[in-house]
């Protein structure tokens, strides 16, 4: 049986059995591969990582969605960066209050092959016509934009390589741009790559770039089982705690099918040695 090996040092790798490859190849800007897993659904794969799994992607997404869009006490614009698979979109459009979202994803080629191989991830929010949809470099489109956002999400490809054309997804210059685009309570939220304590200079780099543009900053993170590894997220703003947070994450249970608003509070309860390495 074929596998598909996740690499995570050369010491370490995750061999996930494959029961059928379902498309494979490379768009203009990335490598990817969908795939029927043994033990977690169809999955996603770009540039080597693992991105997605079918059993526990709503896990990944409500934790990175809903933090940032119950915090803010009214989001009506949105703007998505990266979030190909549509996933992003689904839940953030399950928030009554949202009037626009604006999704700026580079690659339309991978947008497709995500309609057509994982439809159902994010069927909802491409049928929404408060969705709007850009094919073009994040840095350039807040260059030309005259828009005003309540919440960002960045739902972007992770970055080990901070020399590679990949880190202005996450450099300053990019949050400088943004911050300019944010309305004046805005609240922005993204992954922010493993909390391996072996591996924990790319969320520590994220944090440190946010703290540069914002006055509150915070790391959480949730166990995703397809990832084996406790996933990092990063929320920033400069009026976080403008109501409490147990309080803001219980709004509305409905919005979550996967994690629940304990579990949700309990992900910005880190351990004090993640606590301690990333300087919080």
């Amino acid at each position: 049986m074929r596998e598909f090996r996740q690499v995570l040092e050369r010491e370490d790798s995750i061999n996930y059995a494959i029961k059928e490859v379902l498309a494979e190849g490379k768009t203009a800007y990335q490598e990817y591969l969908f795939f029927d897993s043994v033990l977690h659904g169809r999955c996603l794969v770009l540039d080597g990582d693992l991105q997605s799994c079918e059993r526990d992607e709503a896990l990944y997404h409500e934790a990175l969605v809903h933090p940032a869009m119950l915090l803010h006490p009214n989001p009506k614009t949105v703007l998505i960066m990266g979030g190909g698979e549509g996933a992003t979109a689904r839940e953030v459009l399950k928030h009554k209050s949202v009037e626009r979202v604006v999704m700026v994803d580079i690659d339309e080629a991978f947008v497709s092959l995500c309609k057509s191989y994982i439809s159902s991830w994010g069927a909802t929010a491409f049928n929404d016509p408060r969705l709007e949809l850009h094919h073009r470099d994040i840095n350039e489109y807040l260059e030309s934009c005259q828009e005003q956002f309540d919440v960002v999400i960045g739902d972007l490809i992770d970055v080990s390589d901070w020399e590679s054309d990949a880190a202005a997804l996450y450099g300053s210059n990019l949050y400088r741009r943004l911050k300019a685009q944010m309305s004046s309570n805005g609240i922005v939220a993204t992954q922010a790559g493993t909390l391996d304590m072996q591996k924990l200079k790319n969320h520590k780099k994220i944090r440190a770039v946010l703290a540069e543009n914002f006055s509150e900053v915070k790391s959480y993170g949730l166990m995703i089982p397809s990832f084996y590894a406790l996933w990092g997220f990063v929320i920033a703003g400069d009026s976080l705690w403008s109501c409490d947070m147990k309080e803001c994450f219980k709004r509305d249970e409905s919005l979550f099918e996967a994690l629940g608003s304990s579990a949700l509070l309990s992900a910005f309860s880190l351990p004090k040695v993640i606590k301690t390495e990333i300087g919080v």
